[in-house]
């Protein structure tokens, strides 16, 4: 059993990292060229809409963030 949830959790790791990385690059080629996709401009919306949520949304924000690191 201890296989299986370190195979699982190896391949969570390996989605959230590609994940992070597409994140990354899609900033970075919209600050270098003009591209259609605004990335910079998705994450303060998704900001702003926790923000909007008061108290509760505070504390998803923080969630949020605790996953990323």
């Amino acid at each position: 059993m201890a296989d299986v949830s370190t195979t699982v959790q190896n391949v969570v790791e390996g989605i959230v990292s590609l994940i992070k990385g597409l994140i990354i690059l899609f900033v970075f080629a919209n600050i270098i060229y003009a591209t259609g996709f605004d990335p910079i401009g998705g994450i303060i919306d998704l900001v702003n809409g926790f923000l909007n949520g008061g108290f509760a949304g505070l504390l998803a924000l923080l969630v949020f963030i605790a996953f990323l690191g």
